[in-house]
């Protein structure tokens, strides 16, 4: 049985720290177990402040000593195993907080007599391989690698299957002209074609299924005639690289989606004091119209999210890998220097229109640094 479920996301500016780590926790187990929510209340309110102080403290108070309380009063943890899965953990800002989040739930609960078990699932980052070696020596440990020895190929075609035969796209196209169920042949191309990988089986389907203008049979036509990689040593990306090009390179003005892309991929990880993260944000950043941010992304819904306030948000982490590897990406690539470079410029205008305007009115409301490029 699941405790709690927090799932980290890195361009997520209320998912990608630790500020509300235990919180959600805490939160998540007290609807898990109704009978421990009077004692994590209790702890709370008797410790005045507590989500302040250290996260090896706020674990210790808030989730693990009213478990102990609970516990003690005969509740019974040996009748099912309980289950803390903390998800997309290398989408915590931070590689320090990374570690330290493994070391201190390693730590709180190492000689817990609590039938706990702790699932923390993450890219392996080389820091986390480092943090989680440092720790090995408890013998409850385990590491389990999504390998080909799981046969993910398997859970892809299963997937793949299913989405075939639904649309949960809102057309204007009669019903006729949604994706129709696959041949076998079909799907094994497209399970092959994932090369393991979950991302690409995902996002075909969010591609193939993305337009409301556009046939998904044509789309999933599209797919199939990407080129195949030039050999296993480009597995996995190569097929991955494929589709990002290909939907990148179909869009309507590539230049201004690689305006937007530089903000959400570089400029808010060098720029952390004021996030542009949003629809508004961009059009008043690059002086377009309202909403002309979110045209320029409107056929990029499988790879960038946009939220009904107008929050946009990168789905995949490898699209950033991708765009800024320029071996991978070519023409798509996002130079960190001129990014930085345009930005600066786009900062000097705001600022000598804020000038013109006078300073009755703000026209800059973004903190760019002219030192970053």
């Amino acid at each position: 049985m699941a405790l709690g479920d927090l799932l980290f996301w890195k361009t997520a500016s209320e998912r990608n720290n630790a500020s509300r780590f235990v919180a959600t926790i805490a939160h998540q187990v007290a609807l898990a177990i109704p009978a421990a929510r009077e004692f994590i209340e209790f702890a709370i309110n008797d410790s005045c402040g507590v989500f302040d102080l250290s996260i090896d403290t706020q674990l210790a108070k808030i989730i693990l000593e009213p478990l102990q309380r609970l516990h003690s009063t005969g509740f019974n943890f040996l009748a099912c195993p309980f289950v803390f899965i903390i998800d997309g953990l290398d989408g915590c800002q931070g590689k320090d907080m990374q570690s330290k989040l493994v070391k201190s739930l390693s730590a709180t609960f190492y000689c817990s007599a609590l039938r706990l078990c702790i699932l923390v699932a993450s890219r392996p980052e080389i820091y986390l391989q480092s943090t989680f070696n440092s720790v090995s020596g408890d013998s409850r440990l385990e590491r389990v690698a999504l390998s080909e020895e799981y046969c993910p190929e398997e859970d892809i075609y299963q997937f793949l299957k299913t989405r075939s035969t639904r649309s949960d796209v809102n057309t204007p196209l009669p019903p006729t002209s949604h994706l129709p169920g696959h041949p076998t042949d079909v799907l094994h191309e497209r399970t092959w074609k994932s090369s393991g990988q979950f991302i690409f089986a995902s996002t075909t389907v969010k591609y193939i299924g993305g337009d409301p203008y556009e046939l998904p049979t044509r789309r999933l036509d599209v797919i199939r005639r990407l080129q195949l990689p030039r050999g296993q040593e480009d597995l996995p990306y190569a097929e991955l690289n494929s589709l990002y090009n290909h939907i990148l390179l179909n869009v309507p003005d590539i230049e201004k989606v690689k305006q937007v892309l530089g903000i959400l991929i570089i400029v808010n990880t060098e720029v952390e004091d004021y996030l542009i993260d949003s629809i508004d944000k961009l059009d008043s950043l690059f002086f377009w119209q309202p909403s002309e941010a979110k045209a320029s992304l409107i056929q990029l819904s499988s790879i960038i999210g946009c939220d009904a306030n107008g929050g946009i948000s990168i789905l995949h982490a490898s699209l950033s890998d991708f765009l800024l590897d320029p071996s991978r990406s070519h023409q798509l690539y996002l130079c960190r220097g001129s990014v930085l470079g345009d930005c600066a410029a786009l900062g000097l205008r705001h600022l000598r229109q804020q000038k013109l305007y006078g300073d009755g009115v703000s026209l800059n409301p973004f903190k760019i640094e002219l030192s970053m490029c």
